[in-house]
């Protein structure tokens, strides 16, 4: 491989893995269903977590293969741990993902 393609592939490796995880704390920032999607890149997963915040996904980010969300996924796995949850820590979150608090919920409920 010369530089040239290895600067290239390095480059899009980058871009491949840069996502984004937005919280959301106030209720007047919280998207529109079609500001979700937008962000997320496609259609829309929603997963509640048992303290009432809510993670949206892209709804095929697996099957497309999106890059990791390490910050969503880190979440993830602290939140629904195997002794409480089936999926537990073999899942992850990929791609672009907003987390809205609880106290920030109103279209999402």
């Amino acid at each position: 491989m010369n530089t040239k393609q290895k600067g290239k592939n390095m480059s899009t490796q980058m871009k491949e893995k840069s996502v984004e995880f937005k919280i959301i704390t106030d209720v007047k920032n919280e998207p529109t269903l079609s500001e979700a999607q937008k962000f997320v890149g496609g259609y829309v997963e929603g997963i509640e977590f048992p303290n009432g915040d809510y993670l949206i996904v892209n709804e095929m980010g697996k099957l497309k293969g999106l890059p990791n969300n390490e910050a969503g996924t880190k979440l993830w796995r602290e939140t629904f741990t195997k002794d409480k949850f089936i999926t537990g820590t073999d899942d992850w979150v990929c791609g672009n993902a907003l987390y809205i608090k609880a106290k920030a919920r109103k279209l999402w409920v």
